[in-house]
């Protein structure tokens, strides 16, 4: 009878202690999820409001560059697609982990407004051409005075440098006969047609590529700017942003490397980049009148 009743006693105690072991394992296990869950990195990517190219094709275009990310930063990153300004805006404002942006002026806000880090941007700069057609009489900036403008979207980034390269020289966008296209190869069209005087288009499009070269000219040349930056959140610690950097500048030392940097148009590859060129970029720039779609 007794060896019965330890024996029963025996089994409750080796039942119990299971029972904290599991639960001691299943706590940890919890914990690990949920650390794993706080790591998961965000990476809001803008292109342009000029492309064709639907959320699902950046995505796509972008699932090499994602693994990159998260090899270097031992964290998963989710991939989102941003066509508009105002959403991109938003997001830096709620404190997405990531953004890759074309248009640097947008990154230089989240910079000066929200505390966000220059990680790297592309090496090839982006200028702004003001393109005239071979038989122009116009030769400087000075000339698209009075004249008919045609330039990218209101308030879009190569429109904000065209209009702080007017405003240099003395010249008004506000009271100068401008029309705006979302396309710069609509803009292109129309300058080889006659319908417009000058035009505004991005050194780095199709259009800004070959308008010399196709017999065109260009009278006025922006300074070198930003160009598809990456930028991160103050949340991301000093040490991830430095393995993440040496990774993105790495990219074009090897074959892998350069076709992921060919499929997200840096085909020229990433340099460190610094906070302080954004600074100084958007005061430059000067503020918006109204907050762009």
């Amino acid at each position: 009878m007794k060896k019965a009743i330890f024996s029963t006693s025996f089994e409750f105690a080796r039942l119990a202690i299971l029972s904290l072991v599991l639960a001691v394992n299943a706590s940890a296990f919890a914990q690990k999820q949920a650390a794993k869950g706080a790591e998961r990195l965000v990476l809001a990517i803008n292109e342009g409001g000029s492309g064709s190219a639907t959320a699902t094709d950046i995505i796509f275009r972008y699932e090499e560059f994602k693994k990159v990310m998260e090899k270097a930063l031992g964290a998963s990153v989710t991939l989102i697609a941003l066509r508009d300004m105002t959403s991109l805006r938003h997001s830096m404002a709620t404190g997405v982990s990531f953004v890759l942006a074309r248009p640097a002026d947008v990154a230089a806000e989240g910079i000066r407004d929200h505390g966000y880090q220059a990680v790297v941007v592309s090496k090839e700069p982006a200028h702004a051409l003001f393109i005239v057609n071979k038989d122009s009489p116009l030769k400087t900036i000075a000339d698209v005075k009075g004249k008919n403008i045609l330039t990218p979207d209101r308030y879009a980034y190569m429109w904000r440098i065209a209009n702080a390269m007017m405003r240099d020289n003395k010249i008004s966008i506000a009271n100068e006969q401008v029309r705006s296209m979302s396309d710069q190869a609509a803009i292109g069209w129309s300058m080889e047609r006659g319908f417009f005087d000058v035009g505004v288009v991005a050194s780095f499009s199709g259009v800004g590529r070959t308008w010399e070269k196709n017999g065109g000219r260009v009278i006025a040349r922006s300074p070198e700017l930003p160009n598809t930056p990456l930028i991160a959140s103050p949340k991301i610690s000093a040490a991830q942003i430095q393995k993440l950097r040496a990774a993105l500048v790495s990219l074009e030392s090897t074959e892998s490397g350069v076709a992921i940097l060919k499929k997200i148009g840096v085909a020229g590859g990433f340099k460190e980049a610094s906070s302080q060129t954004f600074i100084v970029l958007i005061k430059w720039l000067g503020d918006l009148e109204t907050p762009t779609k």
